[in-house]
């Protein structure tokens, strides 16, 4: 599969009041009765004063080895890819695995996190074959072997000329948590050896803002 050159990516790319009281054990409450105090420590107090629990903390971004995508029933590993000599991202051999751009955004960092696949090969379909299938809001789940999994959900799935693919939109900086998974589509050139256009699937972050 071809894709963009990579040159042009570096150009671009919480009404409850707790009084206070000498006693540091003793909490006093206000009730129909009038103010009582209870020598009991803080820990012990209704669920209600408990001081609320931190959040989790953010998930690091990470590098993901699986890609799963339920509704067109995609369940691949993922390879590291790189740049090629004349300056074109590489893809897997395999035509049943997934490459991701390396070096290049990680799984929940900011950016475009760009992985491609191939759409078919010459004995029949391969792991992005379904792809044209999928629609927005369905979701993109990428995995590593830590269990560490981070959900995408599709925005837009689009096809382009190749030549005419934005390529600031697909490889560009964003301060959106964002992943673009590419393949190809369209007639198939046997004397260029690549079909006409690409597939892009635009996916961001689920529940990112």
């Amino acid at each position: 599969m071809k894709t963009w050159r990579w040159i042009y990516v570096l150009l671009t790319f919480a009404i409850f009041t707790v009084n206070c009281d000498p006693n540091p054990n003793s909490i006093q409450l206000e009730t129909n009765q009038g103010k009582r105090s209870y020598d009991k420590k803080l820990s012990d107090a209704p669920e209600i004063i408990k001081p609320h629990r931190p959040l989790a903390p953010p998930l690091k971004p990470f590098m993901p080895t699986q890609l799963i995508i339920p509704s067109i029933h995609v369940f691949s590993k993922i390879k590291p890819v790189g740049v090629l000599a004349n300056g074109q991202m590489d893809v897997p051999q395999s035509t049943d695995l997934v490459g991701i751009l390396h070096p290049g955004v990680l799984a929940g960092a900011k950016g475009n996190l760009i992985m491609d696949g191939h759409v078919d090969s010459y004995t029949g379909p391969a792991v992005l074959f379904d792809l044209k299938k999928l629609k927005p809001r369905d979701i993109i789940i990428v995995r590593d072997n830590l269990d560490r999994q981070l959900t995408y959900r599709v925005e837009s799935v689009e096809s382009f000329i190749t030549s005419e693919a934005p390529i600031e939109r697909i490889f560009g900086e964003t301060d959106e948590i964002r992943l673009n998974l590419i393949t190809c589509t369209g007639t198939y050139s046997r004397k260029k050896k690549e079909h006409q256009k690409r597939l892009i699937v635009f996916a961001k972050l689920d529940g990112e803002r």
